[in-house]
């Protein structure tokens, strides 16, 4: 309810505001009269209403001295002035009230009426937008380490530098990356094929990399993490564009050694580097990170090497069997956020893909093998969850055993990855919940804007797939027919209460097209929208 207070010396204009204007039907409720300015201001200070009835000339304070008062306390509520004409020309020429609207005494209630409830919506408007922006600046925060890791993974992929996610996320955490030369740094470890390996063993290496990699990172300028995957961490390093390039080449070989040896020092497992071509534009980025993860698929042929760099390679057409390490992830991604029929879909491309050109031999599968149960394992370390908790007795090495053929391998990688991704679509995840919540509730109320999901991605700081993503896992259906679905609903109530035509509904409902209105009302309730009703 809205909260008003009356304040008029006028004993018969409060009694008959009081007892007379339906109050409730706007959703009002007079909290507190007074006959004075200066009791009305003690009024307006305790009970904080959101709407002032007020006279102008009244004993002690009047309406203008106490208006002043209420807005040096910083308090905006809106008011509405009840005086005579005379009365607030002196009050205009007197102070600016910034007033939501007047009266004339004597006003008729309907001109009372009229003006509360043009006021109590203004409220109410009001009120819905702070609230808006209270969720959503508490949204931003909940959200920001998710923010971040969204926009420096975005800068590995071709054209992302160039979305509206990347220059309003940029902006807003202050990072600014024009001027710079850009070199993308690979880091990859092993746990020694002599230690017993469990899946865990994997989480938990990688766990405490990522923690070295994150401290020295943040101690260096322009050097940042863009993604960690299994045994394999992506380092994006900047430097202003006015150092010479081979002063740059050194300062990254330099950075790349001093991960390198914080990683064998303190974990004392097999690591390599490999270190792309310097970019002269943000744009480069995806380029140097392909190349990067084209050296470091040498590192078998270069075992003496610990740190690759183009100039070690000299015939990369000779490379051996390239591991899909980007065919991984997008594999994984799928099965946390719970998607059993993308999975089934990446896991057809990457087998397609391992038949085109020279067929992977056993060992090399297995290598395959191994790498996917690495990825998985993060990724479900980073959701309190092991491959044990759904697969028990999980044993990496007898699993290998069974892989012979790429037939083989694709229905293990079912076997393997469809119950996780039941299990994880079954998972309320509560990180996303009042993200959601917000979603649907903004839905609801602005449904007759034009409010796609990149509107809502842009709102809440997260980019479109991956709102797509979690609005499915929560809601068990896609964003846009969750819209249509509140559209059709809003167009069934509008035309049962017979007070608008068919093209008037359209457009209240967010749809400029009237036949594509009627089309998609046909579709969701089997009628068109004129047999609707009769």
């Amino acid at each position: 309810m809205i909260k008003a207070v009356i304040i008029d010396d006028d004993i018969t204009t409060i009694q008959g505001l009081t007892r007379n204007v339906r109050w409730n039907e706007f959703g009002i409720e007079v909290v507190a009269t007074a006959r004075n300015g200066r009791d009305g201001l003690e009024k307006i200070r305790f009970y904080r209403p959101e709407l002032i009835l007020t006279d102008i000339f009244m004993p002690v304070m009047d309406g203008i001295e106490m208006l002043k008062a209420v807005r040096e306390d910083g308090n905006m509520v809106e008011v509405i002035i009840l005086s005579g004409y005379e009365d607030f020309k002196y009050a205009q020429s007197a102070v600016k009230l910034k007033v939501n609207d007047y009266l004339s005494k004597p006003a008729t209630l309907d001109e009372i009426e009229r003006v509360l409830q043009e006021t109590a919506l203004k409220i109410e408007k009001r009120v819905a937008s702070e609230r808006e922006d209270k969720e959503l600046r508490e949204l931003l925060e909940y959200n920001l380490p998710i923010t971040k890791k969204q926009m420096f993974k975005g800068l590995l992929e071709p054209e992302f530098c160039h979305t509206p996610f990347y220059r309003k996320v940029s902006e807003y955490l202050k990072i600014d990356l024009s001027g710079q030369y850009f070199t993308v740094l690979l880091i990859e470890f092993f746990i020694n094929r002599e230690r017993s390996f469990k899946p865990s063993d994997v989480s938990l290496f990688a766990y405490a990399i990522s923690n070295i990699v994150d401290e020295l990172s943040q101690s260096k300028k322009g050097v940042y993490v863009a993604d960690i995957q299994r045994n394999l961490i992506t380092v994006i390093v900047s430097t202003p564009s006015h150092v010479k390039k081979d002063y740059v080449k050194m300062q990254v070989k330099e950075i790349a050694h001093e991960f390198l040896e914080k990683i064998q020092k303190y974990l004392k497992l097999q690591v390599w580097a490999s270190v792309g071509f310097i970019g002269d534009h943000i744009s480069d980025i995806p380029k140097s990170y392909s190349a990067a993860v084209d050296l470091l698929a040498e590192r078998e042929a270069m075992r003496n090497k610990q740190l690759i760099v183009a100039e070690d390679v000299k015939d990369l057409s000779k490379t051996a069997t390239r591991r899909p390490m980007e065919s991984y992830q997008v594999i994984i991604d799928a099965v946390i956020s719970g998607q059993e029929d993308l999975v089934e879909e990446r896991i057809t491309e990457l087998t397609k893909s391992l038949h085109k050109g020279d067929v992977p031999s056993i060992s090399v599968l297995r290598e395959f093998s191994v790498d996917i149960v690495g990825i998985l394992a993060l990724a479900l370390y980073d959701h309190g969850l092991q491959i044990e908790d759904i697969h028990a007795g999980f044993n990496m090495y007898k699993e290998l055993e069974l892989l012979y053929s790429i037939p083989d391998f694709a229905a293990w990688l079912r076997e393997l990855l469809l119950p996780i991704c039941e299990v994880m679509n079954r998972r309320s995840s509560q990180k996303h919940r009042k993200t959601i919540d917000f979603i649907m509730r903004y839905v609801q109320e602005h449904y007759a804007e034009d409010i796609t999901l990149d509107v809502l991605a842009d709102k809440v700081y997260l980019t479109r797939n991956y709102l797509s993503q979690i609005f499915k896992q929560e809601t068990g259906e896609n964003y846009n027919s969750y819209m249509t679905r509140i559209r059709m609903g809003k167009a069934k109530e509008l035309m049962l209460s017979g007070n608008y035509k068919i093209f008037e509904i359209s457009e209240l409902v967010g749809y400029k097209n009237h036949a594509y209105f009627s089309q998609l009302f046909k579709k969701h309730t089997g009628l068109n929208p004129s047999e609707f009703n009769q």
